[in-house]
């Protein structure tokens, strides 16, 4: 009886080791007579977005959620990790592949496409990775209440020639409706080498000089009567923001004191109206150019070794939960134009949608006309000629 319960005993232990270390190889084996050694979790999955400034609100509020998920991918728990930087300055790096100090990025978010066609930056082109645009967000000129009340008491009759004439004019405000201690009319739009808005500023400065929207050619940046106007209206740009999320925060902190007008984009000025009055006592208007550019954010995966095919299927999952229409109508609320065609821009009332909120400001659904994007070399044209006539 002895021997036999040694062999019972021995083989209970035998059982139980052998549970133990098939639990610590591949994860606990269901009830066992003592308590297991649970395997490690594994690792997570960290995804670096580079991504536009102008989409920080939304990017920011849209992790948050989507970590409350638990998200995963090959078992693998999803992190997200957020860089703001201006789009020409990710593109160029990108294509340089300069990381600096930083994370090489697993995906980008430029403002526009503008910038990774131009560059030719390594992308995946097709398949599930191709790009997919985010929002879009069309470009527009704030102007502070009283300074488009005494620029344009019945509205615009040119925008473009109404700026240009005002800023040229050695009078400045006072010869243009407005207060002598106001001094000269002055124009703000960010850097048009390292940010988007700033060099489709440049775009639509070019198109509304030779009166088109589309065709605009070398010969046309080139031409001496306008690079001789493009430097009478750079000559009155107080400031060039490095990145548009940015800019628009110092135009609403510094006011008219140092801004009368800004180029940005339609979902900057739309989510700063609030602080904008707060902080300067007056509103700021919104003003559609007579053509304008959109900017499409597209989601975008660069080629490389330096992410992994599990970050980068990380990434997809992060891009399409931000297509997804409970994040497409948050983005709306951001002021961006939803992708998801399944989101109603008109949606929702004045409080939950900025459009509506804001249409006494001069905000609108239906957008003008659309220019084309030239050809790169042509951009590349006109960045020289400003950096000629800025000495930048």
């Amino acid at each position: 009886m002895l021997r036999l319960s040694r062999i019972i005993a021995s083989g209970y232990i035998a059982i139980c080791l052998i549970a133990l270390a098939l639990s610590a190889l591949i994860g606990p084996l269901g009830y066992a007579p003592f308590p297991l050694v649970r395997a490690p979790a594994r690792l997570p999955i960290t995804v670096t977005i580079w991504y536009s400034t102008e989409k920080r609100a939304w990017l920011e509020a849209a992790k948050q959620q989507f970590e409350s998920t638990n998200p995963t991918t090959s078992g693998r728990p999803i992190q997200v990790q957020l860089k703001g930087l201006g789009s020409g300055e990710m593109a160029h790096r990108v294509f340089n592949q300069n990381w600096g100090s930083d994370t090489p990025p697993t995906a980008i978010i430029p403002a526009s496409s503008l910038w990774l066609d131009m560059l030719n930056v390594p992308i995946l082109r097709s398949g599930a990775d191709a790009p997919q645009p985010l929002v879009s967000t069309p470009l527009v000129v704030v102007a502070w209440d009283d300074r488009a009340k005494a620029l344009w008491p019945n509205g615009p009759q040119d925008l473009w020639k109404d700026l240009h004439d005002a800023m040229a004019d050695p009078a400045g405000w006072k010869a243009h409706g407005g207060k002598d201690v106001w001094g000269p009319v002055k124009l703000g739009h960010t850097l048009p080498p390292t940010s988007n808005s700033g060099t489709q500023t440049l775009l639509l400065l070019a198109y509304a000089y030779h009166s088109k929207s589309s065709g605009l050619t070398s010969a046309d940046v080139n031409n001496p009567a306008f690079v001789q106007w493009l430097g009478e209206i750079e000559s009155g740009a107080t400031s060039f923001g490095d990145s548009t999320g940015t800019f628009m925060d110092d135009i609403v902190l510094s006011g008219p004191s140092k801004y009368d007008f800004a180029v940005v984009y339609e979902n900057l000025a739309l989510r700063s109206m609030d602080a904008a009055k707060q902080r300067q006592g007056q509103p700021l208007r919104i003003y559609y150019p007579p053509a304008t550019l959109l900017s499409d954010s597209p989601f975008a995966v660069p080629e490389g070794n330096w992410a992994t095919a599990d970050e980068r299927a990380a990434a997809i999952v992060f891009r399409d939960f931000l297509r997804s229409s409970a994040i497409q109508q948050l983005a709306l609320q951001y002021g961006f134009r939803p992708s998801n065609p399944n989101v109603d821009i008109n949606g929702g009332d004045a409080a939950s949608n900025p459009f509506k909120k804001n249409s006494l400001n001069g905000a609108q659904v239906a957008i003008t006309p659309l220019a084309d994007i030239p050809p790169a070399d042509v951009i590349t044209a006109l960045l020289e000629v400003w950096k000629t006539q800025t000495k930048r």
